[in-house]
């Protein structure tokens, strides 16, 4: 039995609505056609759907037609084994902009603006030096942590250069989530090369992006293994942290890149990446209603005093002089300095958090892909460190760098020391 591709277009004319690409970490629907019953993985389980769906006992769902083909029928189900099998040779997956978009697969070359991809790319297992033809002006800069990307062509965010990607010709290009204005599919299209776009940094979306870029280069097994590893880092948090009464939780100020906007200070509402993090850490994300389209907003001396927060988070810029992968002997004078700015601030020692010293400034980027797991754990070792007294979020991070990405522990991430608080 068949199933004509208008009942799949019917149901997919719901799928923004269904939290496929915005779901929550630990519910999430892998976007990748094949996933018969929209969970989030392509399993056996998928192909017994499938079968209810050909024999009428299920409606078809968005993701059913594995094959692509307009049709659901016994061809999904042998494109199902492939997938499982790791054997397929064609993929069609929706990406952030719900655009379906069919690759042959393994890929083996790559144009991506999209550090995060790059990232994960590397953390499963790929060979970011043979398949990365064209990187991010942004991860080619950062030679310590990229050094894999030393000597490829460089296209900058939001700006591709579409002659320079036309005479190389990838095999694919991966954007982020939302395409600046002069990143065209129409102009993509022209040079025959097919673009994605993935996010590879918001936490709702993360795991889904994993085990896509698992899929496309047939690095599934490393995949699934680096969503476990992040999953249980971060429930290794939320375990100890889902119980507790909003009078057990700390009532936290997140202030966006102080070290770059002060005397402005700006805060992280609800949208940010930041407050899935303070969350899962115990915290109240005291801007969480606040309105921002961009998850940051500034604020007046006034307002912050009048939220009186218990603890304030200073999220920092990467950079050499100051915090991250690349920072230098000077990162902790420097972080110490900009911490007694803040808590010499009118407002902010006016605060209880100024008051009792609970001023804390993080590395920005742990807002960003996996880092959530290390971000998480610093947050809740700030918030709570009693609770948290077996928790090493130092050694988190660094197991991070040395067993998923290769690279030796080094740089500063937070300031004061964990060990002084």
């Amino acid at each position: 039995m068949n199933v004509n591709l208008v009942f799949i277009l019917l149901f997919f004319a719901s799928f923004t609505d269904m939290g496929v690409v915005h779901a929550a970490s630990s519910d999430y629907t892998l976007n990748i056609f094949g996933n018969a019953n929209m969970d989030s993985v392509i399993d056996d389980l998928d192909k017994d759907y499938l079968s209810d769906i050909i024999s009428g006992s299920k409606e078809p769902t968005a993701l059913a037609d594995a094959n692509s083909d307009g049709n659901i029928d016994r061809g999904d189900i042998d494109q199902i084994e492939k997938i499982i099998k790791g054997e397929e040779t064609e993929l069609t997956i929706s990406d952030a902009q719900l655009r379906n978009i069919t690759l042959n697969v393994p890929v083996q070359s790559v144009a991506s603006v999209n550090v995060g991809s790059i990232e994960i790319m590397r953390a499963i297992g790929v060979d970011i030096n043979e398949v990365v033809d064209i990187a991010s002006s942004y991860a080619i800069a950062n030679k310590l942590y990229f050094p894999e990307l030393q000597g490829k062509e460089s296209n900058t965010y939001g700006s591709p250069n579409y002659e320079q990607i036309a005479n190389i010709k990838p095999d694919l290009a991966i954007l982020y989530e939302s395409p600046k204005k002069d990143e065209s599919f129409d102009k993509f299209d022209a040079i025959g090369v097919p673009v994605i776009c993935l996010d590879c940094f918001d936490h709702r979306s993360l795991e889904s992006d994993i085990r896509i870029l698992g899929e496309l280069f047939h690095e599934k097994e490393k995949a699934d293994a680096l969503v476990d590893w992040y999953r249980k880092k971060i429930d290794m948090v939320t375990e100890r942290t889902h119980g507790l009464d909003a009078s057990e939780m700390p009532r936290v100020l997140i202030l966006g890149y102080p070290d770059y906007t002060y005397p402005v200070l700006k805060v992280r509402t609800g949208g940010s990446g930041d407050h899935p993090m303070l969350v899962n850490a115990g915290g109240i994300n005291l801007a969480e209603n606040v309105e921002s389209p961009k998850g940051t907003v500034e604020v007046d001396p006034e307002w912050i005093m009048s939220q009186n927060p218990d603890v304030i988070i200073g999220m920092m810029l990467s950079s050499e002089g100051m915090t991250g992968y690349s920072s230098n002997e000077t990162t902790i004078n420097l972080m110490e300095q900009f911490r007694d700015k803040l808590l010499n601030d009118s407002a902010i020692k006016a605060t209880k958090a100024g008051k009792d010293g609970k001023v804390f400034l993080m590395w920005g980027d742990f807002n960003s892909g996996p880092f959530h797991a290390a971000g998480t754990a610093f947050l809740a070792k700030y918030l709570h460190p009693d609770m948290f007294g077996d928790l090493d979020p130092q050694n988190i991070l660094k197991e991070y760098f040395e067993e998923w990405q290769g690279v030796p522990y080094r740089g500063c991430y937070v300031y004061p020391p964990l060990e002084e608080n």
